[in-house]
């Protein structure tokens, strides 16, 4: 239960404090990065915020740390320019794919993942994991079939410091495994998920965060991310959906 209770008591005492400014890191690789690969549109990290923004409050500040095609060691480079320095309150790390395409081992990811949690912890802030959504494994080269360790590894690094854990992996695997032709096509490709892959995405970071869904203003992409949202559903239980605060 530590991601519910922690991400909903934060949820609460960040609403209650409308004074204080709060601010909210993603730091990761192209999954995270909104580049020309997001395809002119939000990704999860791009839902999220605005769902933090909308249901807890403007003074919450999302800043965007991720950069396409990097590793847990590129992090660790790079974690005093790109996240210490602006003070966060917490911090979303996603990575992973990068380190399994280039080769690096189970222990050296599971190094350098301590290494970021335990400096972003220093400054008394919270590190969040996050694990990516499944690939598609049958279209991609065989080194990534090792994926599912790397994965691992946040679930037991999560426990081992007992910080929350968004398992976005756990949601979607099922539908993959299940009728991979259909979860295709939330992909852009093997490794990347596209605008309504990262809409679902936002919607299940909402959630763990005790927040109402983020609300799609295009009805006709609303539509498309409904059918997979169903699809996710139909193998795993989603987390609970938060129903929208009543228009006062």
């Amino acid at each position: 239960m530590i991601i519910l209770n922690t991400l909903q008591s934060l949820s609460d005492k960040w609403r209650k404090n409308p004074q204080k400014p709060v601010r909210v890191i993603a730091f990761g690789s192209s999954n995270t990065e909104l580049h020309w690969h997001s395809l002119g549109g939000f990704n999860w990290f791009s839902w999220l915020s605005s769902a933090m923004r909308e249901w807890i409050g403007r003074h919450i500040t999302t800043i965007n740390s991720g950069i396409g095609g990097e590793t847990s060691e590129d992090l660790l480079k790079r974690i005093d320019r790109d996240v210490l320095s602006f003070n966060p309150d917490l911090v979303i790390i996603t990575i992973g794919g990068n380190d399994t395409w280039k080769n690096l081992t189970i222990p050296e990811y599971e190094g350098y993942l301590t290494q970021i949690i335990e400096q972003i912890k220093k400054v008394n802030c919270l590190p969040v994991l996050q694990t990516y959504y499944c690939l598609l494994y049958d279209k991609m080269d065989k080194i990534f079939l090792r994926f599912p360790k790397f994965v691992e590894i946040n679930r037991n690094l999560a426990d081992k410091f007992n910080i929350p854990l968004l398992d976005q992996y756990k949601y979607f695997s099922p539908s993959y495994e299940n009728e991979p032709d259909k979860y295709s096509e939330i992909m852009l490709d093997g490794l990347h998920v596209n605008p309504i892959g990262n809409a679902l995405m936002g919607i299940i970071a909402s959630r763990l965060f005790s927040l109402p869904d983020p609300f799609f203003m295009d009805t006709s992409f609303w539509e498309k991310v409904k059918i997979f949202l169903n699809l996710l559903s139909s193998y795993h239980e989603l987390p609970v959906k938060i129903p929208y605060p009543e228009k006062k």
